[in-house]
């Protein structure tokens, strides 16, 4: 007949048993750590990004604009393409043009992988609706390049996605309404897939550093 004490088992085999379960558990702590999103923060950058990406991406909505061919544009258009967004009117003399000859420049450097989904594709916002028809758009970026997109929205309906990101413009009295300038920002934005702001170029723009970041950041992009 065992007695209490007999009926207890080995010290070795309690330790066993003990050691199991701490691997276990473990293991268990590991895989949640790994199977749950965490959110970037600039120490998790390479460094080839950390001057440009946007660990934090912003979301952009509420948009109700007109892309060049009449269509509405909404943030939806933003969904599975990586979007460069500039900033610019059909009447400047030397920003504009330099910038959309160096986007053309871009798309033909870019490496046949990074055209393929989420495809990219460029942006040019118009900050002159009083005077950048429909019309007068389609023919600009088409100067360009055929697949480039162009944007316009009345002043309340531009703002929206100005102050969204970050970008600024205003307006320099000329000789008579009709001339006139517009001061604006220079920066090349790029929005994520998801449609979150996710990277910020500044002028000079250097078309092999633009390709050289952008392959970067799509590799590096999880989303």
């Amino acid at each position: 007949m065992q007695t209490p004490e007999s009926k207890k088992p080995p010290r070795l085999m309690l330790f066993a048993i003990s050691a199991v379960m701490l691997v276990l558990g473990l293991a268990t702590v590991l895989w949640w750590y790994k199977a749950t999103p965490r959110q970037l923060t600039e120490a998790d950058l390479p460094v080839e990004l950390a001057m440009n990406y946007l660990p934090e991406g912003k979301p952009i909505s509420g948009l109700q604009m007109t892309d060049q061919n009449g269509q509405a544009f909404t943030e939806a258009r933003f969904q599975q393409h990586w979007s460069f967004v500039f900033f610019g009117f059909t009447n400047c003399p030397d920003v504009c043009p330099t910038t959309m000859l160096v986007m053309k420049q871009v798309w033909q450097k870019l490496p046949p992988a990074a055209h393929t989904d989420p495809k990219p594709q460029l942006i040019f916002v118009s900050v002159d609706p009083d005077r950048d028809s429909v019309a007068k758009l389609k023919d600009y970026v088409a100067f360009y390049h055929p697949e480039f997109i162009a944007v316009r929205g009345e002043h309340d309906k531009l703002d929206v996605l100005v102050k969204q990101l970050g970008a600024l413009y205003g307006y320099e009295d000329g000789p008579d309404k009709d001339n006139y300038t517009v001061n604006h920002s220079a920066q090349l934005v790029v929005v994520d897939p998801q449609g979150n702001l996710r990277a910020i170029f500044s002028p000079p723009f250097v078309v092999d550093e633009l390709v050289k970041t952008f392959v970067h950041i799509r590799q590096f992009h999880k989303g």
